[in-house]
């Protein structure tokens, strides 16, 4: 698990009153924890205001002290805070969303995208697939999914020397592809061309 470490503090002098801790996070509804001695204890969810004074003499036994954020779908972030009562400390912690959920999600993003071309490909929007796909091809152009649908609108709209062309880029990024593997064989038989991958 990996965890953040940073110090991100707003000092203020408070001679006048009692001095206080506020801590928010975005997004709000983190989860608040004190480690006192490795052990997490709960004070709260953000936004999050709090007595510094009485937060440390409950829990805070050295001269130092962890506080940790923890949501949902995101990395905890940690700050160590120096044991003091004479200030205001105010932290503002952006969480980071957690790097396989957000992977996750890219790829749910992707696998819809898809599914919207295959779609059009079969209503025989060929034109709007194939522009779909331009801009897929762009952002992931090591998938050999994407052209292999290129080469599929190309070939139901009788473009064949085209689909070949596609099916062979397909095969080439990925030689276990074997839908493309069979197309490339068919079009190159039926156009009468070597069987080089190009």
């Amino acid at each position: 698990m990996r965890f953040v470490l940073i110090i991100l503090l707003t000092l203020f002098n408070t001679s006048s009153w009692a001095s206080k801790l506020m801590i928010k996070s975005q997004p709000e509804g983190a989860e608040i924890f004190i480690l006192n001695a490795g052990r997490p204890i709960r004070l709260g969810a953000t936004p999050f205001e709090a007595n510094l004074t009485e937060i440390i003499k409950t829990y805070v036994k050295s001269n130092s002290f962890l506080i940790e954020l923890k949501k949902a779908g995101h990395m905890p972030y940690r700050v160590l805070l120096a044991k003091t009562e004479d200030v205001d400390l105010e932290l503002t912690a952006n969480l980071e969303l957690d790097q396989a959920i957000s992977n996750h999600k890219e790829h749910d993003l992707l696998m819809n995208q898809l599914f919207d071309v295959q779609k059009m490909i079969r209503g025989r929007n060929f034109r709007d697939a194939l522009l779909r796909l331009d801009d897929l091809e762009k952002k992931h152009p090591t998938l050999s999914i994407i052209p292999e649908l290129k080469a599929t609108s190309y070939y139901m709209n009788k473009e064949v020397e085209n689909a070949l062309s596609y099916y062979r880029k397909a095969f080439t990024l990925n030689p276990d592809n074997t839908d493309a593997y069979r197309m490339k064989v068919y079009l190159e038989k039926k156009l009468g061309v070597d069987s080089e991958v190009r």
